[in-house]
């Protein structure tokens, strides 16, 4: 009897050795790629992959993908969940670790792009289906390493049609201007696709303008410089946005919005400040309160040299003068309600710089000053004679409870 228990103990083991590691430790989820049915040449579009992280507890996660040879690969960890901690893409292949650690049983979502070349042929296409080029990792406790091929979707069809697409530079356009219409700015915009792109040039504001606002191109070689210049007549100093827009119709990723930022200053010097008012909130007799900062500076050209006075004996500044060429100087600005009664307060800071047309600027001052609350001192003394009593009184009752009970 012993023996046949010993024999199935060592069969047991042997198994267990003999298993996949896998297998043995209870692996999570089966990666799982999904594909598009059909993409066309010149085509960018998401691959997606699945998993959950396995039911042990685990160091690292590991994902590498290879696409068709030749097609191109772009990856970002923003778009995997949760995102990736280390992201890679050299030409067919995207490369990704979580180095965690992570719950067990935690969904993993991964989406990469790849690029169908122009010259792909039509028909066919395979994703790479060798371990050492596909799979999933992770390590278990403290050195097993485990390994999974990727499994789902591995081929789609690649169609007759040439796709077009949308790329611009610089991504975003921005100037400043000071007196006089800034200088132009160039958008350089091309196919990054294949086939012809045809496109067009709009934008929402009647103080930006574009030349030419159409055109076309077959490739990156094809490249077409837009002009892009303002006109500020009659605009006050201050920040100024609106978007340029490429369309191209029939084109997958269009329109392309480039935002364009404008900021105007002033042709002649300009006092400016902010916050347009000061509170503060103090209970009388309470602890001292903190300042406020006020910002002073020159919006439009040259220098302004500015002071600062104010209205009220509890109201101070930190720094009374001071001189702007548009940086912003700060100045801290106090109030003192020592002697102050409970209510509602208000003075004025003026700012004033010479020779400045919007000389002098106000800033209205409010302070709120409530009631002063009673201390437990105060409380006690007002009330001593009402306490006493009530302690007597229950000793008396007491004492007449206990001789009643006696008798």
């Amino acid at each position: 009897m012993r023996l046949c228990v010993a024999f199935v103990i060592i069969v047991a083991l042997m198994g267990a050795a003999l298993m996949p590691l896998d297998m043995a430790l209870g692996q999570g989820g089966i990666a799982t790629r999904v594909l598009p049915d059909a993409v066309q040449r010149g085509e960018t579009f998401d691959v997606t992959v699945t998993f959950t992280t396995p039911a042990d507890v685990f160091n690292s996660i590991a994902l590498r993908d290879t696409a068709p040879d030749g097609w191109n690969v772009t990856v970002d960890a923003a778009w995997c969940s949760p995102n990736a901690e280390y992201v890679k893409a050299t030409g067919n292949q995207a490369s990704l670790i979580w180095y965690g650690p992570y719950d067990k049983g935690v969904d993993f979502t991964v989406v990469y792009k790849v690029t169908v070349p122009c010259d792909a042929s039509p028909g066919s296409h395979s994703f790479n289906v060798s371990p050492y080029e596909v799979f999933l990792s992770y390590y278990i406790g403290n050195g097993s390493k485990i390994w999974e091929n990727i499994m789902g979707d591995y081929e789609l069809e690649v169609g007759l049609t040439a796709i077009a697409a949308i790329c611009h530079s610089p991504e975003s356009l921005g100037s400043t201007q000071g007196g006089s219409n800034p200088e132009n700015m160039t958008l350089e915009i091309w196919n990054s696709g294949c086939g012809m792109l045809n496109w067009l040039v709009s934008d929402d504001v009647v103080w930006l303008s574009e030349n030419p606002t159409s055109g076309s191109s077959t490739g990156a070689d094809d490249t077409t410089l837009v002009t892009v210049w303002v006109n500020t007549t009659g605009m006050s100093a201050g920040d100024y946005s609106a978007n340029i827009t490429i369309t191209a119709p029939g084109v997958s990723n269009s329109p392309q919005i480039v935002p364009v930022s404008l900021h105007v200053i002033s042709a002649v010097p300009e006092i400016s400040f902010k916050p347009e008012s000061l509170v503060f909130t103090a209970v009388g007799g309470g602890p001292t309160l903190a300042d406020e900062t006020l910002e002073v500076w020159n919006s439009g050209i040259d220098t302004i040299s500015w002071t600062l006075s104010d209205d009220a004996a509890w109201l101070s500044e930190n720094s009374t003068s001071g001189s702007s060429t548009g940086e912003h100087d700060t100045v801290a600005v106090s109030v003192d309600t020592t002697g102050m009664s409970a209510g509602d307060y208000s003075a004025n800071i003026t700012i004033t710089a010479p020779g400045v047309s919007n000389s002098p600027q106000t800033v209205p001052v409010s302070l709120h000053v409530g009631e002063i609350s009673p201390s437990p001192q105060a409380w006690l003394s007002q009330y001593w004679w009402m306490i006493v009593a009530g302690i007597v009184a229950v000793v008396f009752l007491v004492y007449f409870l206990r001789r009643r009970r006696n008798v």
